[in-house]
């Protein structure tokens, strides 16, 4: 809120300072008359001081010229007359304190005797320091005063000395001197300079043209700097200045001011407080009018921008109610005017969905019996025919005549609860990951200890295999009875990988396959599943180039796709399976952005089930998100395929429509090289090294560590074995003549497969290892300890490629 603008109080600050700028100057005026007053006053009591200390000093010289006329007439006097006579004159002068009477300047007599005996005899002539004085006197003729000085008797105080000269007939001849000393203190007394209820301060100094504050006998220096008034007062040869103040100062005029200050002060209330309070209200009157404004413009903002819209109801006793207020944004949320909702109170009931409606209604009911807040959500059909949600609360106010006011504000929370539908979609997928967590731990352990009986069982087949075709029976049915064997732990293998997969637990060992062997490999067992509604066509292109992937993960990728599609198709169908080369260019690929143009071997399934909708194309390589009934899907086929195919580098495509059926591609970059007619086939597997190697065994497992030891000197090769990571160690440190170590990566004992590894390479820094695995799982316990140059299988292992991996790990290490 903006504050008052200073002009508003103009008029108030005019009077002010008019008021002041009169008072200035009345108190100005004032002092001056004051001031002047109070110095007349002082002048006046100066003069009657100063006429006090003339007259004083006056009557002291009168009656000292009166005793010295007298000696001048008579003759010879005694002390008892000297005294007697002075003591008659003097008696109004206290202030005399001591009379002597010097004959050719030798005194004779003196008044009072007592306290003065030494004074008698003395000759002036012998004290230079009165002899001057005294001589001005007598070569003068005339009173001299000198003084003040500090007296003998102490104090100070001034003495007149009077010639005394006796008549003759023709000449005046010079009798003596008679000094008259005044004591200074009661001569001050006498004249009222020291009374203290005087209402002036003096001081008095000496007259001269030097600083005359150099010459002051009585009084405060610093009265002379204070405007003193001034007054002269003569004394023989010389002259006296008195100084004046009053005795408190000259402050003393402004107290007098006080009383006129208080009325003024008084008078410029009366006419400035009515003025000021009335400029006050105007202006509060004039702020309060711009707040209201300023308040109905943010209301009507607020109304506005709100997100919401606000509604006023009116509730009368019968139950009817009237739409008293709403604002514009009804628009937004019912899809009307603000002019049609007022003219049909009925109209927002009407749109609510009839589930709701009586719920609703029982609500405000509620809260207009209590007087008390109301709050409720509820689904609208909205006029433009959209389904929304909206939430409301508001407030009940009771009206005169038994009427009540609900005032309310209404808002659009449609995308509130999509986003709560989306979370609790997204919950639902954590607690189903959590889930495949749970069952992906079991899977693991099983998939170890499983994995480990494969490699048994297999290794265990292929070497009665050799043992058979060594005796060279023709058409020998223990052959196919025994591939058969093989290629069911294959699947075995197969199906712990998938389990594995399922989990999120696998790990893809990429190898260089003919796509078309893998196609007729998993339709010849995976179509037997299918119903006999379903026809299987199968078209593969030949020749087909090479591509480099997981072999299983790719069987379990198609086997997934045509699960859908026979789940697509429950009424029977067509399954058809395509491979084909494919060019992708630049326009193809631009929404995968890590492919490159060029050639790619293409794996299609097509159905002809009921299609996918167009808007949910989008979402079904969501994890978790299946259209099929509950407990008939997890919902993580298409995802774990997607998975699958952009790890190997590849692209997924789907183009599928409501009753046409849906065709999934699958695109794998191809490789250079030659094209393969037929599925490459070894029975045999011998895969027998040309040279012979000394290979250092650590398996835990007795059943997969014989059969390893078995196939590896089959294979042409010296083998010895050891059951831990620590008696291997123990051997390999006796004799460290070993050219590659082949170990189990999770062992018991102190050493896993990687110290192993580790420790031997700290002997034989150039030794090639090849790490065996239950399950990719067991990689974490080795996690970067694993060489680049290391190899790792994941039993079961086929001998063809514990070869090849032997192969390469030996080339890797002559080319190191």
């Amino acid at each position: 809120m903006s504050k008052p603008s200073p002009l508003n109080y103009l008029p108030s600050l005019v009077a002010i300072i008019a008021a002041v700028l009169l008072a200035f100057v009345f108190d100005f005026q004032s002092r001056e008359f004051a001031g002047q007053a109070t110095r007349a006053d002082v002048v006046n009591e100066t003069e009657v001081l100063r006429a006090r200390l003339q007259s004083q000093i006056d009557g002291g010289l009168h009656l000292g010229r009166g005793l010295a006329s007298h000696l001048s007439r008579s003759g010879e006097i005694s002390q008892t007359e000297f005294s007697l006579f002075v003591s008659e004159i003097f008696s109004d002068l206290p202030e005399v304190i001591n009379i002597a009477w010097a004959p050719d300047l030798v005194i004779t007599r003196v008044h009072p005797v007592e306290g003065n005996e030494k004074a008698i005899g003395l000759d002036y002539r012998n004290v230079p320091a009165q002899l001057e004085s005294v001589l001005n006197a007598r070569d003068t003729g005339q009173v001299v005063l000198v003084g003040p000085v500090d007296l003998v008797q102490g104090g100070k105080g001034f003495i007149f000395r009077v010639p005394v000269y006796a008549s003759g007939d023709e000449t005046v001849q010079f009798k003596g001197v008679l000094s008259l000393v005044f004591d200074m203190g009661a001569f001050l007394d006498a004249t009222g300079v020291t009374d203290p209820n005087s209402d002036i301060s003096a001081t008095i100094a000496v007259s001269t043209d030097d600083n005359a504050s150099d010459n002051i006998f009585f009084g405060p220096p610093d009265l002379l700097n204070d405007h003193p008034v001034t007054a002269q007062i003569l004394v023989p040869g010389d002259s006296w200045s008195i100084y004046t103040r009053p005795a408190m100062g000259w402050e003393v005029a402004e107290s007098s001011l006080l009383y006129n200050r208080l009325l003024m002060l008084f008078v410029a209330a009366l006419i400035l407080f009515p003025m000021v309070t009335a400029n006050i209200l105007a202006v509060s009157r004039q702020k309060t009018i711009r707040e209201m404004e300023i308040t109905d413009a943010r209301m009507k903002s607020v109304m506005k921008n709100v997100p919401g819209v606000y509604t006023s109801y009116i509730m009368f006793e019968d139950g009817s109610e009237r739409l008293d207020f709403i604002t514009d944004s009804c628009q937004g949320i019912w899809g009307v005017s603000k002019e049609i909702a007022m003219a049909n109170s009925q109209l927002a009931w009407d749109m609510v969905d009839p589930e709701f409606r009586q719920e609703l209604r029982e609500e405000i009911e509620r809260a207009r019996n209590t007087l008390t807040p109301w709050h409720f959500i509820w689904p609208i059909t909205a006029a433009t025919g959209e389904r929304k949600w909206l939430e409301g609360h508001g407030q009940m106010t009771a009206m005169p005549g038994g009427s009540v006011r609900r005032d309310s504000f209404i808002t659009d929370i449609t995308e509130k609860k999509e986003r709560e539908k989306e979370f609790a979609r997204q919950a639902e997928i954590v607690r189903q990951t959590q889930k495949q967590e749970s069952i992906g731990l079991l899977t693991g352990g099983v998939a170890h200890d499983f994995n480990n009986l494969l490699a048994v069982v297999r290794g265990s087949l292929e070497l009665l295999r050799d043992d058979i075709t060594d005796e060279n029976v023709e058409d020998d049915d223990r052959l196919n009875i025994i591939d058969t064997a093989i290629q069911a732990t294959d699947r075995g293998a197969d199906l712990t990988k998938s389990m594995l997969s399922f989990a999120r637990r696998a790990r893809l060992v990429p190898e260089i396959i003919d796509l078309n062997d893998v196609v007729r490999e998993t339709e010849a067992w995976a179509g037997r599943t299918l119903p006999a509604t379903i026809d299987v066509q199968i078209d593969l292109q030949t020749p087909l180039p090479r591509i480099r992937v997981d072999r299983s993960s790719t069987a379990s990728a198609l086997l997934n796709l045509i699960v859908n599609a026979r789940d697509a198709m429950t009424n029977g169908g067509t399954l058809k399976i395509r491979t084909a080369l494919k060019e992708l260019k630049t326009e193809d690929i631009n929404s995968d952005g890590n492919l490159m143009p060029g050639p790619y071997v293409m794996l299609s399934i097509s159905d002809t089930g009921d299609g996918i909708p167009q808007a949910i194309v989008d979402r079904i390589f969501e994890p978790f998100f299946s259209t099929k009934h509950p407990g008939k899907g997890s919902g993580l086929g298409l995802s774990m395929v997607e998975g699958f195919i952009k790890q190997s580098g590849g692209t997924i495509r789907v183009d599928s429509a409501p009753g046409q059926g849906t065709t999934i591609r699958l695109y794998f970059k191809a490789l250079d090289g030659t094209f393969l007619n037929s599925p490459a086939k070894n029975a045999s597997g011998s895969g027998a090294q040309a040279t012979t190697l000394r290979i250092l065994v650590a398996e835990d497992d007795d059943g997969v560590r014989a059969i390893l030891e078995s196939t590896l000197i089959r294979l042409g090769h010296k083998v010895q074995a050891q059951p831990s990571g620590d008696d291997a160690l123990d051997l390999f440190r006796n004799s460290p003549d070993f050219d590659l170590l082949i170990t189990d990566i999770v062992m018991p004992g102190k050493l896993q497969g990687t110290d192993l590894a580790r420790e031997v390479r700290q002997i034989n820094p150039n030794l090639p290892v090849i790490f065996l695995s239950g399950y990719a799982r067991d990689a974490d316990v080795g996690g970067p300890e694993l060489g680049s140059s290391d190899i790792r299988l994941t039993k079961p292992v086929r001998r063809k490629v514990l070869a090849e991996a032997i192969t390469r790990a030996m080339a890797a290490k002559h080319q190191g």
